[in-house]
């Protein structure tokens, strides 16, 4: 393979020229490799761009295996379902830009919707992918460098509604800044909303508002109680939530 300036040119491998040369290389597992500074390309025949040649080698190598009936986890690990992907800053710019990658309507979806709080279960619920598709789609957008995985998720903390007595804005729920100082941490990004869980799977949306001392206890105003039509001492399951996504 030929480079200039970072971007592949020319490919020669196995009697085959171009992208198909690649695609035959990236499918071969064999054999060593060694880099050479200085060696113009005798010919360019590589016509697409470096992103979407590797994705598209990803790819076929992802439906070879599955018409081989081989099962990914045979030849290397396998992503959890319950694995958080998040957008790489590649990814954020290809979203930003014209950059001429061709996504498939399913690798779009999944980069769109990785916002490192939801599984890859959930995002395959919500964007009505197979969950097992989901897997192997993830994996390959991780390794072509436009998804990166979580490695800590925010827990969701079991916080009891209580009316408060501190001025707290319409609209906002009062948390604890410890919990919301761990969930930040996980994110790696500042929060400011809350999503809330009630018992009959219904979901309450609230500003973040940080309180010291709050302990075990998501502090509400009168008001928030009427509309939201929360019992006292009702007790939530309490998550990190940004506005884009669906709770």
């Amino acid at each position: 393979m030929y480079f200039d300036k970072g971007v592949a040119v020319h490919a020669d491998f196995d009697g085959l020229k171009g992208e198909e040369a690649v695609y035959a290389l990236f499918a071969d597992e064999r054999g060593t490799f060694e880099f050479r500074i200085g060696m113009p390309a005798p010919e360019e025949t590589i016509g697409t761009s470096t992103e979407n040649l590797v994705l598209e080698a990803v790819r076929r190598l992802d439906e070879s295996r599955r018409d081989a009936a081989l099962p990914s986890e045979t030849l290397e690990p396998r992503v959890s379902r319950d694995a958080v992907p998040t957008r790489a800053t590649h990814a954020e710019d290809l979203l930003r830009t014209d950059s001429g990658v061709s996504l498939t309507t399913e690798e779009l979806a999944l980069i769109e919707g990785a916002d490192g709080i939801r599984t890859i279960a959930r995002l395959a619920s919500q964007t009505g992918i197979d969950p097992d598709r989901a897997v192997v789609v993830v994996q390959r957008l991780v390794k072509t460098g436009m998804l990166k995985l979580q490695t800590k998720r925010p827990r969701t903390a079991r916080l009891v509604a209580r009316l408060t007595q501190l001025p707290i804005a319409p609209g906002a729920a009062g948390v604890d800044v410890n919990i919301v100082s761990a969930w930040e941490r996980a994110l790696e990004r500042q929060v400011t909303h809350v999503a809330c869980r009630r018992e009959d799977g219904t979901v309450l949306v609230f500003d973040l508002q940080l309180l010291e001392g709050a302990g075990p206890f998501l502090e509400l105003s009168r008001d928030a109680f009427l509309r939201a039509d929360i019992v006292a001492n009702e007790a939530l399951l309490v998550r990190p939530y940004v506005a884009e996504q669906v709770p």
